[in-house]
């Protein structure tokens, strides 16, 4: 993909959000299921956390900090986070349902930061990972975000850049998306695309690549990449040899396959 298409393709998506954020973030009010098994299965590999701190959370794309309201169930007030997103409005007002649920002071710093134009700037992975403004971390997340990444090696660099974020022996979680091969979501991925290009007069696009839309509204769409297996394998490898795959797994969505969770562990 070359770098004009993949920066329209990163305004389209940040205009997406600004111009949705309330509806999109109604819609997203509750965990994923896949985060409870990843909880049950990832969470013992982490190992004891110092004893004079809580669990500290990197979440890139953190959206309306719907991850941070399943630590605070899972770990209450055992927990801190830093989190990472390019939409005001969705953290600020995830920030704000979560403090009235806390009943106090939020344990989570909020950094505005469009990581994906970062990525296309040419940002490499350790300063992408010292962007976050967090020390090294128990765990680093992002979830319902790489989709948003335009090309294989700006993703595989932002998995490096999380890898990065965290203390040897943590835990880097991604979600995947696989809509394409779901059989409601896939051919209503195929058709917002072809319309969609036609609309706003954008040439193919490459395999896996999408638009799509939101709701009844024609004119606003949003870049997403919908995941082969065989992307997920050249993800991990991507990772080594500073981390190394420890899980993987199908969850989400009707079929409960929606999404394939990625799951490495940080070598020294």
């Amino acid at each position: 993909m070359d770098d004009a298409l993949a920066r329209r393709l990163m305004t389209l998506t940040s205009q997406f959000y600004d111009h949705v954020a309330p509806s999109f973030s109604a819609t997203r009010q509750h965990p994923w299921e896949g985060w409870a098994r990843l909880w049950d299965e990832a969470a013992p590999l982490l190992g004891p956390c110092a004893p004079d701190r809580p669990l500290r959370a990197i979440d890139v794309g953190c959206g309306n900090l719907r991850f941070e309201r399943f630590l605070e169930a899972k770990v209450p007030g055992a927990w801190e986070a830093w989190c990472v997103d390019g939409c005001h409005a969705l953290m600020e007002e995830g920030a704000a349902s979560l403090v009235g649920t806390m009943g106090g002071s939020l344990p989570a710093a909020l950094r505005e930061l469009d990581v994906v134009e970062a990525l296309l700037d040419g940002m490499g992975a350790a300063e992408l990972a010292r962007s976050f403004g967090a020390p090294p971390a128990d765990l680093a997340v992002a979830f319902g975000f790489l989709h948003h990444v335009p090309s294989a090696e700006a993703r595989a660099r932002l998995l490096r850049a999380l890898v990065q974020a965290v203390r040897p022996g943590g835990l880097v979680a991604v979600s995947l998306w696989q809509f394409a091969d779901d059989e409601r979501l896939g051919p209503k991925a195929e058709q917002a695309t072809t319309r969609a290009r036609k609309l706003l007069g954008l040439p193919a696009l490459p395999p896996g690549d999408y638009l799509l839309g939101w709701q009844d509204d024609p004119s606003i769409f949003r870049y997403c990449h919908s995941f082969a297996e065989a992307e997920v394998d050249g993800l991990a490898r991507a990772a080594v040899p500073e981390a190394r795959e420890v899980a993987r797994f199908p969850a989400d969505g009707r079929s409960g396959k929606l999404n394939r969770y990625l799951v490495l562990r940080r070598n020294g």
